[in-house]
């Protein structure tokens, strides 16, 4: 989404203006735009009163995820090289597209509902050929479609040989809850068990978790209910008394 020129002009004077309230927190720095300093608070719901600490980086808005997937592209585009290469970003973030622009020959947008895309799509019915991209963008979006298996399929079907899939979503229960309708714009609530599912569609899939990066990047979601920490998710991505650690899956095709 195209920032308008208030949040331009927030993004220039924030950091400044943090600084100065929050001289006692923690310092980090973003990996995406430099910036280095104090974090900001993101709200998760007002009921029940859920606070993601530290997450919002006052430079460029880009959250643990965001850092996450920077740091994970960094470390793949030394084997897989994206020049000369294809990309579609479905639902795509702002603080990512620049880079992604930069890398990638070509780069192309989609998304179901917004009107800053390439491509109104949907990923349970991708409208293009078979082996049209090298590489997939999909962050937090899979919670979305009703149809799950099809959005995985469709993006196996869409890549190139040889090709990979990004793909990161928050692991929040051993196995994934349906909903029988949306709630709050959602059909599901993805499990570590959609791990498993992604493996059995693509050849190979390499997990990328928090602790492969330098801890000043703020990779962690600390989760706080009522101002005490939450831990309470799946073994594979449990922070003890902190919260959960981002995940990013790179799917390969090789045939």
């Amino acid at each position: 989404m195209r920032q308008s020129w208030s949040e331009k002009l927030k993004q220039s004077i924030r950091p400044s203006f943090y600084a100065f309230f929050a001289r006692n927190k923690e310092r980090f720095k973003c990996p995406i735009c430099g910036y280095q300093g104090a974090f900001k608070d993101k709200r998760v719901s007002t009921n029940p009163n859920i606070i993601r600490k530290s997450s919002k980086c006052l430079g460029c808005g880009s959250t643990e995820r965001h850092r996450m997937i920077h740091l994970v592209l960094k470390d793949v585009f030394d084997q897989w090289n994206p020049s000369k290469k294809s990309i579609l970003h479905i639902a795509p973030e702002e603080c990512l597209k620049i880079e992604l622009l930069s890398k990638f020959e070509t780069y192309h947008t989609a998304d179901l509902e917004r009107e800053d895309v390439d491509f109104k799509e949907d990923l349970q019915k991708l409208s293009f050929p078979e082996s049209s991209y090298d590489a997939i963008m999909v962050s937090r979006v899979l919670t979305i479609p009703p149809d799950l298996k099809s959005c995985l399929l469709e993006i196996h079907r869409v890549l190139k040989k040889g090709g990979i899939a990004v793909i990161a979503e928050t692991y929040i229960h051993e196995k994934t809850l349906t909903f029988e309708g949306m709630r709050q714009g959602r059909s599901r609530e993805i499990g570590a068990d959609f791990m498993h599912q992604m493996k059995s569609t693509f050849d190979q899939v390499d997990f990328y978790k928090s602790e492969r990066y330098d801890k000043a990047y703020q990779l962690i979601n600390c989760m706080m209910l009522d101002h005490q920490p939450q831990d309470a998710y799946p073994n594979e991505v449990r922070m003890p008394g902190v919260g959960f650690k981002e995940v990013v899956a790179i799917c390969h095709k090789h045939s």
